[in-house]
């Protein structure tokens, strides 16, 4: 065979020197070496296959809300189930939880709308809340029209909080523009 340099093209190449010039995994030249058979393409998933992401988990019911898959809740019970030794249970916490409750979370981008999504993940977050700290407290904040409003009073009675966030979620529309600010003042307030 002529050497490569020399720009030379050489048309009677054996077998023999061209297996020895392929390129391939050494597992597979290994495997055929020792008499073994390759799997085909068919048989081995790629490892970009079998990559699980986050948005699988998510369906919409009926109505066209999103939610999570039940398998999820599994986990995550599971999950608070662990041996939470290093984890201290004691801390009281206290949390103001803040919502916007201004104009533009009436777009319909998210169905129903972004405000009853909201107030419907927001019931969660309370249930959750008090799930994994029995003993801690919590307010609610709502913006609208440019000022705060109260929705709950601190608390630990999450039977309570989760009353007023769907009272707010079916009696009231979003309206006006939030004022972060005004909310802050309030959480402020209500935390000292």
């Amino acid at each position: 065979m002529a050497d490569s340099d020399d720009g030379e093209y050489v048309a009677d190449m054996s077998d023999d020197e061209f297996a020895d010039h392929q390129v391939t995994s050494s597992k597979s030249n290994r495997a055929s070496k020792r008499g073994g058979t390759k799997k085909s393409k068919k048989d081995k998933a790629q490892a970009w296959e079998q990559v699980k992401r986050s948005w699988d988990d998510v369906v919409e019911d009926q109505d066209g809300q999103l939610e999570l898959a039940p398998y999820l809740d599994a986990e995550k019970r599971k999950r608070l189930l662990k041996d939470t030794t290093p984890l201290q249970r004691g801390i009281i916490r206290h949390l103001m939880l803040v919502v916007d409750m201004g104009f533009a979370m009436a777009e319909k981008d998210m169905l129903p709308t972004r405000y009853r999504l909201a107030m419907s993940y927001a019931k969660e977050f309370v249930r959750e809340y008090f799930e994994q700290n029995p003993i801690s407290q919590l307010g609610i904040v709502g913006m609208r029209d440019g000022v705060a409003v109260t929705v709950s009073q601190m608390g630990g009675n999450p039977a309570e909080h989760l009353e007023r966030l769907e009272k707010l979620r079916t009696e009231q529309e979003p309206s006006g523009n939030p004022s972060l600010q005004n909310a802050l003042e309030m959480c402020r307030g209500a935390l000292l």
